[in-house]
């Protein structure tokens, strides 16, 4: 019986025995990497793809302000289509050759892709406000509180291309509009990650009705864009 108390009185007086300074410091640096390690998990897997869903929308609503105004800017002279486009046509009127000016459009294009490509530059630096609330994860929450802002980094020049259509407006009158597409590379700094976001805009550049019969392989093939494309990007 008095070995058994002795037993007891040694286990219960090991119990109570202090963890040492390292065995202290060894819990308390797990305990900091889990909770680190799950908030780093927790952004990556439910605050991320919140705010990649929430700042697309934003994204490519501010890179088709940036190519709108540099194609207002740029576009300062009522006769574009006449510097773009040269009609040939017969003696009845008749469209026999429709041609694109290559150094015009080479000009044109430079000269929007850098305009466009500094407007969303400075966009960029003033970045996305998004709610802190939304960092939480909860819908609930979604847009409440106040504002962190993310930076925006375009990546590279703004490429472009050009488009043509024809539409038939009356008899032997068709409008021909000119369209070019501009498509922009956004880099998004999000807290544990960044994503590329690809944003693409079709502006109106310019029209004019062209007045006599023309020939179908205009009307009908992409022979016309591909003369306008033949262009280097800037």
């Amino acid at each position: 019986m008095r070995c058994f108390r002795r037993r007891l009185s040694y286990l219960n007086s090991g119990s109570r025995r202090k963890l040492s300074t390292k065995q202290k410091i060894g819990i308390v640096v797990a305990i900091l990497l889990i909770v680190v390690i799950g908030i780093l998990l927790y952004l990556t897997y439910v605050v991320n793809p919140i705010i990649i869903e929430m700042s697309e929308a934003k994204v490519r609503s501010l890179a088709t302000q940036a190519i709108g105004s540099a194609v207002f800017d740029v576009v300062s002279q009522e006769n574009v289509y006449d510097d773009f486009i040269s009609i040939t046509k017969d003696n009845d009127g008749n469209v026999l050759l429709i041609e694109a000016n290559s150094i015009q459009i080479n000009l044109f294009n430079r000269t929007l892709t850098r305009t466009a490509t500094q407007k969303l530059e400075g966009m960029g630096e003033e970045g996305i406000d998004i709610p802190i609330g939304t960092f939480s994860g909860l819908p609930i929450l979604s847009g409440v509180g106040p504002t962190i802002n993310i930076k925006m980094i375009p990546i590279g020049a703004i490429s472009s291309s050009f488009k043509s259509e024809f539409k038939t407006t009356g008899i032997n009158q068709t409008i021909h509009s000119i369209y070019v597409v501009l498509t922009s590379k956004i880099n998004l700094i999000l807290p544990t990650a960044h994503t590329t976001i690809e944003a693409s805009t079709q502006v109106l550049v310019c029209e004019s009705i062209i007045v006599g019969k023309i020939p179908d392989t205009y009307l009908q093939s992409d022979s016309l864009d591909e003369m306008m494309n033949l262009i280097p990007n800037y």
